[in-house]
């Protein structure tokens, strides 16, 4: 997989570079892919600090961010504001679980440009895009399933390769949720279900998204025996995959 600022895709000559920000490799690169179907060029930065230091790099090579709302280290407010300190006026966009309006109290008014919510369509990729460059959309019908599955830029093979990938990941994670359940850190669980949410339906999985909103739920109401239920769930769930 491609480090931060790495291409994995063919650079078109004359369209906008879009730097994507999310800590998921798999995620990124599908975010890459997608814009690649829509016509745009991508850079990719793993965290916020590596996307202020490829901004500093060049500021007039990037023309819009999307940037992922939950991710370790520098958080998205003060992601935002470097790198606006940096291009004054750059179109911000947020990727996130979240409500809309939740996302945007977390902002001064006008910092952000747009916010897709996760998990998202190419269309719907494509019509925040425009709004933020101010460029026509297309006029076609949003599909009801994650265009990741619908890529020209990559195969099925390749598309079915970074879930296998996602879900392995996902299994990694299983006894660190059972080390969180038994030290009774419930932000954590609610941080880690609120991540399951958001990226699993990426992918097409949407049993792992539901899961992952019942985890964040029930943590988020410090109730020990749900989240216990829902790590169950979980662990069944990615060990039958």
């Amino acid at each position: 997989m491609a480090g931060f600022g790495e291409n994995l895709l063919p650079n078109h000559r004359q369209s906008p570079t879009i730097l994507v920000v999310d800590d998921e490799p798999a995620l990124r690169c599908l975010a890459e892919a997608l814009l690649d179907e829509v016509g745009y060029n991508a850079k990719l930065a793993d965290n916020g600090r590596a996307a202020v230091q490829l901004l500093l790099d060049d500021p007039e090579a990037i023309a819009a961010v999307l940037l992922d709302m939950t991710m370790p280290g520098m958080g998205p407010e003060e992601t935002v504001r470097l790198l606006q300190e940096i291009r004054p006026g750059l179109p911000v966009i947020i990727l996130s679980g979240d409500p809309e309006d939740a996302v945007r109290q977390r902002f001064s008014a006008g910092a952000i440009a747009g916010y897709i919510a996760k998990p998202y369509t190419e269309i719907e990729l494509e019509a925040a895009l425009a709004q933020a460059l101010a460029q026509p959309a297309s006029t076609e019908s949003a599909s009801p399933e994650p265009a990741a599955f619908k890529l020209k830029s990559l195969s099925q093979e390749e598309v079915a390769a970074l879930g296998n990938d996602y879900l392995a990941k996902c299994r990694g994670e299983l006894p660190r949720l059972t080390s969180l359940l038994a030290a009774g850190d419930f932000n954590s669980l609610r941080i880690s279900g609120h991540s399951l949410k958001g990226s699993g339906g990426c992918f097409g999985f949407s049993e792992l998204t539901e899961l992952g909103r019942q985890l964040e739920h029930h943590a988020g109401v410090a109730d020990a025996a749900s989240c216990r239920e829902q790590v169950d769930a979980l662990t069944r769930y990615l060990e039958g995959r």
